[in-house]
């Protein structure tokens, strides 16, 4: 409509392409009225796009039937998807059901799908979280999809809060209160097919960071792969003729392993052979000397343990752990990247590839050290994730962790608390006794604050001067009482701080505005007669 609106437009050939069939009927409804010339789905051929500019340029409207650009390519997914006999009539699979709660559980929502997208409804492979006739029908009509969305454009999918979304908001689940958000990705098989998509619903608005959501589409496609893969061995089974032997021994899962056995201990870089059931089976050197611990130990140790092991090297043990157990074997080989504080600081990538045994699917498991050869990028992403001096987190990664956390309070019905601390002889100290002071007295007040923030409390350094203390459970007498203690330390450097506590459904982004503001109302340069604290 601006665009019509301007004087030089009148000759403006116009185009809409779009993923969404709601807002490709929206255009459809407005294609006389604002001048559309061709609508178009994102996944149109070169043919049915040439046809389009085509028929703009030649200035023809669009008329008749809306372009269905698509049928063939949806012809052929859904061949595909009964090609792999994916639609079972019985109960889920055990294991998909256990990766659908892990996902749930990982991502603090009470609901998680694994959905297949049929030619008139989707169908729920496996889920978590469903009540009544949704969880016994195991469908829906595909109108009200969300994953059909996910599949046309085959791309992920965030709605933050569905109930303003100007396409979702009249959809029947979210008028039924059933999704108050939604965050989906693909099930894009290695041949390029899309099956449906893995996703996260909860009632109430989700927030997510890119790190969530690229976890989500990482492990999205490793279940679209192992459905493939584990399809196919089934079929490899049916064909052996009926009565007669086998051509040659069938393996075991033990025979599979011992295979890899041998050339993982012989390797250089650390890896871990994880057998189905998340049993440890063979380890190497590498390994246990980037983890400190003994070989014999690691090989033993149960799968559970090593995570725990593992996130107790990092400065986040219990965020780590989290990510540590979606990428466990049910994750199908979600790619991590870790600091480690021990035994000696580094960045690592823990990459995770599943391949199929007879029982099962097992995990080979490797931890790449990004700043061996110069990996500058591992080495920059490490910087941006955690302040150098104070070992706290930077200001992007605890903005995130903050939302994530307020989230999870609302969901459990839980208090949610900040307190900011400046530091306000910074500036005085470091001319007046030089940086190293001053650099001691940051340290000395993020050692201060992530002792007053024990798990899933956490410090931001929020500002040079400044850090953040998350208080999740705690309410405004609880932060109070935190936020006195910065004041009780006799001799330490003057500081001023403030805790608010979240108001109802109040923005994230509006509760950090109006601790920030009064921060800086509290400093003692704002005015005569303000006291610090």
């Amino acid at each position: 409509a601006w665009r019509r609106g301007r004087p030089d437009a009148g000759g403006t050939a116009v185009v809409v392409v779009t993923a969404f069939d709601e807002l490709r009927v929206r255009a459809w409804q407005l294609k006389d009225a604002l001048g559309i010339h061709a609508l178009l789905s994102r996944r149109a051929g070169p043919e049915a796009m040439r046809d389009g500019v085509r028929r703009a340029l030649a200035g023809q409207l669009a008329g008749g039937a809306q372009p269905e650009s698509t049928t063939e390519d949806e012809r052929r997914r859904l061949q595909r998807i009964e090609e792999l006999r994916l639609v079972d009539p019985g109960p889920p699979e055990a294991r998909l059901q256990e990766l659908v709660s892990e996902v749930a559980q990982a991502f603090g929502v009470p609901v998680a799908l694994l959905t297949l997208v049929l030619g008139d409804r989707q169908w729920f492979k496996a889920h978590v979280g469903l009540r009544g006739a949704l969880a016994r029908d195991r469908s829906t009509p595909r109108d009200w999809s969300f994953c059909h969305h996910v599949v046309q454009g085959r791309e992920a999918l965030v709605i933050p809060d569905a109930t303003r979304h100007p396409v979702f908001r009249d959809n029947p689940l979210v008028r039924d209160g059933i999704v108050g958000s939604y965050a989906g990705a693909p099930l894009i098989t290695p041949g390029g097919d899309v099956l449906g998509s893995l996703c996260v619903i909860d009632t109430r608005p989700l927030m997510l960071g890119p790190e969530d959501l690229a976890a989500l589409r990482e492990l999205a496609g490793r279940v679209a792969e192992s459905l493939e893969l584990t399809t196919a061995s089934h079929r490899i089974r049916s064909l052996a003729p009926r009565g007669s032997g086998p051509l040659e021994p069938v393996p075991t899962a033990a025979s599979a392993l011992a295979l890899v056995r041998e050339a993982v201990r012989a390797l250089d870089v650390p890896v871990l052979v994880v057998a189905p059931g998340r049993k440890p089976y063979a380890a190497n050197a590498a390994l246990a000397e980037l983890l400190g611990l003994p070989e014999e130990r690691l090989s033993g140790m149960a799968f559970d343990s090593l995570c725990q092991h593992v996130a107790s090297l990092t400065p986040d043990p219990g965020g780590t752990l989290r990510q540590l157990d979606l990428a466990a074997e049910a994750s199908r080989g979600l790619h991590l990247t870790l600091t480690l504080e021990r035994p000696r600081p580094r960045v690592v990538r823990w990459v995770a590839r599943p391949f199929v045994v007879p029982g099962g699917v097992a995990q080979l498991l490797s931890l790449m050290d990004l700043r061996i050869g110069g990996d500058l990028k591992g080495e920059r992403e490490g910087l941006l994730r955690q302040d150098a001096l104070t070992g706290l987190d930077t200001r992007r990664v605890g903005e995130e962790r903050v939302f994530k956390e307020i989230g999870r309070c609302r969901r459990e019905g839980l208090p949610f608390s900040l307190v900011l601390v400046d530091l306000v002889e910074l500036g005085a100290l470091n001319r007046t006794r030089g940086f190293d002071a001053g650099d001691g007295a940051l340290r000395e007040l993020a050692r201060h604050a992530d002792g007053l923030c024990p798990p899933p409390g956490f410090a931001v350094r929020w500002t040079g001067d400044t850090v953040l203390l998350a208080l999740p459970g705690a309410d405004a007498v609880g932060a109070e009482a935190v936020r006195q203690q910065f004041h009780d330390t006799p001799g330490a450097p003057e500081r001023v701080s403030v805790a608010v506590t979240v108001q109802g459904e109040e923005d994230p982004h509006g509760t950090l505005d109006r601790a920030w503001a009064a921060l800086a109302r509290a400093k003692p340069d704002r005015g005569p007669g303000v006291r610090p604290g």
